[in-house]
């Protein structure tokens, strides 16, 4: 290409980022940045692992790709009571590598489906509210887990006919 043709290309591509509508001049270095709380959160899901190292226990999660991720934050206990559950955890990067859980979910357990939420007593009998706020009423639960009422638990075997199992989220 020769010189004159480079400056031109050149000039005309200097002149379409510097307009007012350009994209990179609104998103360009000098941007500001959003504040920290409208940073996107991001998502792992897999199967939490509880190992103890001397009087600390560690929580990470196992993906589907065979990767380890270390979970921080004020949620590892929590996740700590789900140990071999199957879990989306919801949260962003620490610079010291881990994974800083701003909420998450039990989608599985034991090997079968889960359902995760509060427990609560409605005329029909027993009932899971979940994190959308939605009500699903579980049948086969004894009162048994009276005690558990306004508890976070996770409850399997609701759709399988068969025995239902539950445990709490603490």
């Amino acid at each position: 290409m020769n010189r004159s043709l480079m400056i031109s290309v050149a000039t005309a591509l200097s002149l379409v980022a510097c307009t007012e509508n350009s994209p990179a001049l609104r998103a360009g270095p000098f941007a500001p940045l959003p504040p920290p709380s409208s940073f996107p959160m991001s998502v792992l899901g897999g199967t939490i692992i509880v190992s103890v190292q001397g009087a600390d226990s560690v929580v990470q999660l196992l993906d589907l790709h065979g990767d380890l991720f270390r979970l921080v934050g004020n949620q590892t206990a929590a996740l700590a009571s789900v140990n071999g559950g199957d879990v989306i955890a919801y949260g962003t990067w620490d610079a010291n590598p881990g994974f800083v859980v701003q909420e998450f979910k039990v989608v599985g357990m034991l090997g079968r489906p889960a359902l995760d939420g509060v427990l609560e007593v409605l005329e029909e009998g027993f009932a899971l509210r979940l994190a959308d706020g939605s009500i699903r009423l579980i049948p086969g639960l004894s009162g048994d887990c009276a005690d558990y009422v306004g508890e976070r638990l996770w409850i399997i075997g609701w759709d399988e006919g068969s025995d239902v199992v539950f445990g709490r989220i603490a």
